[in-house]
């Protein structure tokens, strides 16, 4: 079956972040994703007649990358019980606009992080029965929770270990999105957590998040180029110390991200994808992080949600294909397949 723009808007809408009739509805876009925007608009009016909408991209708010979040748009939080941000990512916007728009929506808001969606998303991603996702994802979860180590490699040559404590909580993420100060990135089906140390090497054979993404999206195969990089555990972190890329420009972007501050090149997310309705990896970070394999992102360990008592403005994702993993010896994905009792 072939979906339509409009079919993801409807599931994001009503499936997902369970819009009603007593919801203030806030849309926040840009011009590439205004269609998308748009979209969740009209399936927002269809159960709500309080819905706004901004474009990021207009003039009155001075150009992208926004220095700072616009007061007509903090006013607009304030007031919103559900808030949707499908604008693209800019440099510098993670600390300026992303960042404080997702504290103000935590404090009475249910969110949907959208950032970088495009219609093949909301076409294929966005269009999954979210209830399997969502009982996958418990599985994994509950097999999680109580892990003390991990076992990553892959057919391209990742191989490191990760451990955990019980100070860092394991985060769920199903795409159901019905409690005050609770947000995801959608679309969505992953598990995640920061981990207490990690050692070994990865090799991105994936995809790369933020702005590099855009960058060099559709200039660059990861799987012919990867991005190779060498963890260690040492006092105080797991920082990355070495970085390797025949791509000698991305390169060079990449190492001037992760050394942007002290904490932007420490290991800050460890995730497994869990919406098992995806067929490919697209090149989008958004999705392709909810794809069942192994992910990690370096910057901010989402402290608000694990419980990391350290934090960065900066966050990259970064994805490897195919992963094997074992937790505490036990084998629960092969080569980017899930063991039957995760599947159900």
């Amino acid at each position: 079956m072939e979906y339509t723009l409009d079919d993801g808007a409807l599931v994001a809408v009503t499936k997902c972040m369970k819009v009603n009739s007593k919801d203030s509805v806030l849309i926040v876009a840009d011009n590439p994703s205004k269609d998308i925007g748009m979209a969740i608009r009209q399936r927002s009016l269809e159960v709500t007649d309080k819905v706004r909408f901004f474009n990021l991209d207009l003039p009155a708010y001075g150009g992208r990358p926004l220095k700072f979040m616009p007061e007509s748009l903090t006013e607009a939080i304030k007031k919103a019980t559900v808030t949707f941000f499908v604008a693209g990512p800019a440099e510098g916007e993670l600390e300026t606009l992303r960042g404080p728009f997702l504290k103000l929506c935590a404090q009475k808001a249910r969110h949907a992080h959208m950032v970088g969606v495009d219609n093949k998303i909301m076409t294929t991603g966005m269009c999954v029965d979210y209830e399997k996702v969502a009982l996958v994802t418990d599985r994994l979860f509950n097999m999680l929770i109580n892990v003390k180590e991990m076992k990553v490699t892959s057919p391209a040559g990742t191989d490191f270990i990760a451990t955990f404590n019980g100070n860092m909580k394991w985060i769920p993420c199903s795409g159901i999105v019905d409690k005050v100060g609770q947000w995801d990135n959608l679309p969505s089906g992953e598990v995640f957590t920061a981990p207490r140390t990690f050692r070994g090497r990865m090799v991105i054979d994936g995809t790369v998040g933020d702005w590099i993404e855009m960058k060099y999206s559709g200039k660059v195969n990861y799987q012919e180029t990867p991005l190779i990089i060498d963890v260690e555990h040492e006092i105080g972190g797991s920082f990355i110390t070495k970085m390797k890329c025949d791509h000698k420009e991305l390169l060079a972007d990449f190492k001037a991200y992760v050394n942007s501050e002290p904490n932007s090149s420490r290991i800050g997310e460890l995730g497994l994808g869990t919406n098992v309705f995806l067929k490919e990896i697209i090149d989008n970070i958004l999705q392709d992080e909810k794809f069942p394999t192994v992910h990690v992102a370096f910057g901010d360990p989402y402290h608000e949600k694990t419980g990391a008592t350290w934090l960065s403005d900066y966050h990259i994702d970064l994805l490897m294909r195919k992963c094997n993993v074992w937790i505490d010896g036990f084998q629960i994905m092969d080569e980017g397949k899930y063991i039957k009792e995760i599947l159900g």
